[in-house]
Order: structure tokens, then C-alpha cells, then sequence
């Protein structure tokens, strides 16, 4: 059983990119199917930083988990993902993570999305860790605290 890391991350820049950038996330999981009548994840890293196919094939605990936390800074991606807000030029997700933040997601996120700015706030209550995290054309800088 995973600790969640509660995550708060607002994707921030010009309105048309948001847009795309909010169409591009919608998605599942590659290892499991979603239920039958279950919504896709409104933020998938899957969608927008994909598993590549020979990771896939080679199966998850072979190759997908090590690749998820070198690639994402977690394991399973987003879980339990909802857009919580919008507004012009910007949206709110909030979704859990495995045992921390989505560090190495966000940095590579903002690379490809270069004209917008990933603003995020997490907390993992069992490990006792809470922090901010920005990350900009490719750079990121994470102030993380005990509780």
C-alpha cells in the first residue's frame, strides 16, 4: 500500500495552450483498464510523457516502475485527478500521488510545454513532507519542508 502525496498544481500561460495542454492530459493508466463506466483521469502523464512501447512491452515490474520514478518522480502517474478550477490562461488539478511529488514530471513537462509555467503544492502526511514546486522551460525548483 502506497503513502499519497497530495498534489496541487496549477498549469499557468496563454489560454490557447492551456486549452490544448488540458485536451492533451485527459487519459488512463497503460497497466490497468478503467472500470466500466469510470472517467478517464483528467491529468494522465501517461498522455502527455508517454511509457515507451519496449518499457511496455517488457511489463511493469520488469521495466515500468523503474521508468515511471526516473521519468516521473513516482510510480502509477496521477490518481484520482480532477480539474478543480479554471480560469483564463490557467487551470487547477488536484490529484494524489505514490509515496512523493511528481518532481522529474513536472521538469520535463514544462520542456515540452515551454510557453507555460507548472506551479505546484504537495504534502505527504505519513512521510511528513510538504513543499512548492515551480518549474519553467525545463527548470524546476522545489522548496520542500517537514511538517
Amino acid at each position: 500500500m502506497a503513502n499519497w502525496c497530495l498534489n496541487r498544481l496549477q498549469v499557468i500561460g496563454p489560454a490557447a495552450t492551456v486549452a490544448r495542454f488540458v485536451a492533451a492530459a485527459v487519459g488512463g493508466n497503460p497497466w490497468s483498464q478503467p472500470l466500466s463506466g469510470a472517467p478517464e483521469e483528467a491529468l494522465s502523464f501517461h498522455r502527455l510523457l508517454a511509457i515507451p512501447p519496449a518499457v511496455l512491452a517488457a511489463g511493469y515490474a520488469a521495466a515500468g516502475y523503474a521508468w515511471e520514478r526516473q521519468h516521473w518522480g513516482c510510480k502509477w502517474g496521477a490518481c484520482h485527478s480532477v480539474l478543480a478550477e479554471r480560469w483564463e490562461g490557467g487551470v487547477c488539478y488536484e490529484f494524489d500521488t505514490a509515496w512523493g511529488p511528481p518532481l522529474a514530471f513536472l521538469k520535463t513537462a514544462s520542456r515540452a510545454w515551454p510557453d507555460l509555467v507548472f506551479q505546484l503544492e504537495y504534502e505527504e502526511p505519513l512521510a511528513g513532507l510538504q513543499g512548492t514546486a515551480r518549474a519553467e522551460r525545463g527548470k524546476l525548483h522545489d522548496h520542500c519542508d517537514a511538517l
